[in-house]
């Protein structure tokens, strides 16, 4: 049976300024986020929608468009012929940090949610999950935010899941204390929480991370995010096993790292990925996007992976330890092989001969240049000077190899 993801907000066209040209957009917190779910679960039984409502201009034709170009579901996308999409224009200094001038108040997703034959409602009714922000509160009147609570509130008794970001905006809310309520009752209702600690600790003044994280878990929340920008996510519940995450290699441009690492992770947790998994794969993405300009990273086809297979003898006197530190690789480690393109990578080992098989898929286009970074990478250094030493590598492998390189001669797809 197909699981229902509806993402609740406001699409905008954006225009941001590269060299001397304007060009135009589109992005806004939740249509990113469901743009980057709806990439995540692609091959699943998952069909992710945007709820919002828009105008009949080319603007508004242009991001349903985009929409469908991207497998989202459009049934819940009313068209106003009195309104139009918001705009809003992006401007970024040297850190890659953004500034945004807005034209929304004309918008025609300020509509949604008026009276109780909203047709935006019956997205709620068919929904397995739904994922909404503190800026869809926020350009919502305060009737509409209560219709939505109490939609949301009812649904859940039979099954629905919540998952929310305050993603704060001053600007847009009324006044504070407003906004502090608001998102306080939302959080109250919300199964998964994805906040970021600069939202929260403007809002609720909080001391530090575990103070945020107690807050929103006392509300009701179950498990999360604390995206602490460059520092990595910190999960809800807090646990023992910290995960360490890499910052990003280059910053260009930090629109949409939130909402890419929201989309990657709702799309690996309903995709029955492990929480470390889906926190691991949502910096990840957050990662590549803050390297590219704008807040969505173009659409390529998936690549075939490349499968690689390579052999290796581990010293028996080692196997304990060496079994021991493959139970839980260092996380830097892991970030490299992922920055690097490699995925599914395993292990094997065959005793008593101490014989071990490695297998990974490769998706990038310069193997050469991504394993000579993983070369270089410092702390994938000070892990094989550890590891290294208990292997014994084959003398008939080819030179410059450690683990010797085999050849595919079969493969059932």
């Amino acid at each position: 049976m197909t699981y229902h993801i509806v993402c609740i907000g406001e699409p905008l066209a954006e225009i941001s300024r590269q060299e001397s040209k304007l060009n135009v957009g589109f992005g806004g917190d939740t249509l990113n986020t469901a743009i980057y779910c709806a990439r995540g679960v692609q091959g699943q039984d998952v069909a992710v929608h945007y709820v919002t409502a828009v105008g009949q201009d080319v603007l508004s034709n242009s991001v349903v468009e985009l929409m469908q170009g991207e497998g989202i579901g459009t049934d819940y996308v009313t068209r106003d012929p009195h309104r139009q999409i918001g705009i809003y224009a992006i401007q970024n200094d040297e850190q890659g940090e953004r500034s945004f001038h807005y034209w929304r108040d004309a918008s025609a997703a300020r509509e949604m949610f008026k009276t109780e034959t909203s047709p935006h409602l019956e997205a709620i009714k068919a929904a397995d999950l739904a994922y909404l922000s503190g800026i869809t509160l926020a350009i919502l009147t305060q009737d509409a935010r209560d219709r939505l609570w109490n939609a949301l509130a009812e649904r859940r008794k039979s099954g629905l899941q919540v998952a929310f970001d305050s993603n704060y905006r001053p600007k847009l809310w009324e006044t504070p204390e407003i906004a502090r309520r608001e998102i306080a009752r939302f959080w109250e209702i919300s199964d998964i929480a994805l906040p970021s600690k600069e939202d929260e600790a403007d809002l609720f003044s909080d001391r530090d991370n575990a103070a945020i994280i107690d807050r929103i878990l006392a509300s009701g929340a179950k498990n999360g995010a604390l995206k602490c920008g460059a520092d990595g996510p910190v999960p809800l519940p807090l646990s023992a096993a910290t995960q360490g995450f890499a910052a990003a290699e280059t910053v260009v441009d930090t629109t949409g790292a939130g909402d890419s690492f929201n989309g990657a992770y709702l799309a690996a947790i309903v995709c029955k990925k492990t929480h470390n998994t889906a926190l691991a794969s949502a910096h990840d993405l957050a990662c590549r996007v803050v390297g590219h300009q704008g807040a969505i990273l173009p659409n390529t086809q998936p690549v075939t992976p490349q499968r690689m297979g390579s052999v290796i003898r581990l010293k028996p006197e080692h196997l304990d330890e060496y079994k021991r530190l493959h139970a839980n690789v260092w996380p830097g480690v892991l970030q490299r092989l992922r920055t690097s393109n490699f995925s599914n990578y395993s292990i094997y080992l065959k005793q008593p001969e101490c014989l071990m098989f490695g297998y990974f898929e490769y998706t990038g286009s310069d193997f050469a240049a991504d394993n000579a970074a993983i070369a270089a990478d410092p702390i994938t250094k000070d892990w094989w000077a550890v590891c290294g030493p208990m292997q014994e590598p084959f003398e008939t492998r080819a030179d410059g190899e450690w683990w010797a390189e085999m050849e595919e001669v079969f493969h059932l797809d």
